[in-house]
């Protein structure tokens, strides 16, 4: 197989999507389904992102060493940044000044803040029981998954397929960025071993959900439910 011919697929699964939610339609739907098919017939089991036990390249002893100590490292960093505003802010407490006591929680809040940028539901993965979403801190790549299970009791639905789930989770986005963003702001991820590269990857479930106070709506899939494919059904996972 060409890699050429795998990325322009991956390309075009993203098109179609992009596509179908700008103008859902039976044609914009079916495009999808094609492009989809195609990219799965071409790709199989590569994939951005997978669960451990579809992972195809586990994590060494060394590797995950090597990943624990960067978590470590991190950790240490940020408490270096830290330490300085809550030194302030205990003295400032002491003090009985509320007033700098606020400022310097604000400038707390603002030094220490770990922002996820461009987050984006990943298509083009072969797992159907599995929402994958990349996004990125500075110059590393994040992922995270969201099971199906979960999407189906958080929103009281039957068995999502991979589309509807995929869907359901792009119409939902700013909330379930805010969700993974703030798990990994809490250093609450694992490191995940993707074609010899080890990324942070964020693991989302429905205890995550229920605590996040999000309000997030589900009605993007009855709207779904009209669009049949051509031939008069709904189309195809």
């Amino acid at each position: 197989m060409d890699i050429t011919d795998l990325q322009k697929a991956t390309m075009a699964v993203d098109e179609a999507w992009q596509h179908w939610k700008q103008a859902p339609s039976a044609t914009t739907e079916a495009a999808y389904d094609r492009a989809y098919h195609t990219w799965k017939r071409l790709g199989g089991e590569r994939s951005v992102g997978r669960p451990p036990s579809g992972d195809q390249t586990s994590l060494t002893s060394t590797e995950r060493a090597q990943a624990a100590r960067a978590r470590q490292q991190a950790s240490a960093a940020r408490w270096e940044k830290v330490a300085p505003f809550v030194q302030r802010l205990r003295r400032a407490v002491d003090a009985n000044d509320t007033a700098t006591a606020a400022s310097i929680a604000e400038s707390l809040v603002k030094e220490t803040e770990m922002v996820l940028s461009n987050l984006q539901v990943v298509h083009a993965q072969p797992d159907s029981d599995l929402v994958v979403i990349n996004g990125w801190h500075g110059t590393e790549m994040v992922l995270a998954f969201i099971p199906t299970v979960h999407l189906d009791d958080y929103f009281r639905r039957s068995h999502l397929s991979g589309k509807q789930a995929n869907l359901l989770v792009d119409r939902n986005l700013d909330a379930f960025a805010r969700i993974i963003s703030a798990k990994f702001e809490r250093g609450a991820h694992r490191p995940y071993s993707r074609f010899g590269s080890t990324l942070p990857c964020i693991d989302i479930n429905l205890g995550d959900l229920e605590a996040s106070g999000e309000a997030m709506t589900d009605s993007v899939l009855d709207m779904s439910l009209n669009w049949a494919s051509l031939d008069g059904r709904t189309s195809p996972e």
